[in-house]
């Protein structure tokens, strides 16, 4: 089984991993990984909980494989968008080992384009629940993360400079920024 968490930065999509993950009892046939490029937190942490849980850093899906026990019921990886490999993996480890995996991940970029593996991970994702957002300048639920400013390269880890933005203030952002 593999279940996706997704939806725009501000979501709640790493609480809902977290939630799931405080909420099961056996931890020592848990294996929890985040990708190597997020440096903000050691472990996998959200602003919902004070408690972060340890994680594994890696940069492709196959660094999993390394990893895994003989006792390995479940899997927990955070922010997957930035993670390298195929899935394919997952869907093996899924099927053939009967591994539970839990992931989440942004959907899209802030320049509303597929981000990463997202896609491929969703494809073949058992469950998907797609949280959304507050909109920050008009409070409506919001399904996109949109960036201030200029981005001086395609990835910029971190919350600086992001917001959620429902449809309406993100055409009205384009529009003005289109002048």
């Amino acid at each position: 089984m593999i279940k996706t968490f997704t939806g725009p930065m501000f979501s709640g999509k790493t609480a809902n991993l977290l939630t799931t993950y405080f909420n099961m009892w056996n931890k020592k046939n848990i294996l929890c990984f985040k990708p190597k490029i997020n440096t903000r937190d050691k472990g996998i942490k959200s602003k919902k909980f004070t408690e972060s849980v340890d994680a594994i850093e890696i940069n492709n899906l196959k660094d999993i494989l390394k990893y895994l026990k003989k006792n390995t019921r479940t899997i927990f990886i955070d922010e997957a968008n930035f993670l390298k490999g195929d899935v394919k993996i997952l869907s093996d480890l899924s099927i053939n080992n009967n591994i539970d995996i839990y992931i989440c991940g942004l959907n899209m970029t802030s320049e509303q384009k597929p981000f990463g593996i997202m896609p491929n991970i969703l494809a073949i994702s058992d469950y998907i629940e797609i949280s959304k957002s507050y909109c920050t300048i008009c409070n409506r639920e919001a399904s996109f993360t949109y960036y201030e400013g200029n981005k001086n390269s395609e990835i910029m880890v971190g919350d600086n400079g992001y917001i959620s933005l429902c449809e309406n203030c993100l055409r009205k952002m384009r529009e003005k920024n289109e002048k």
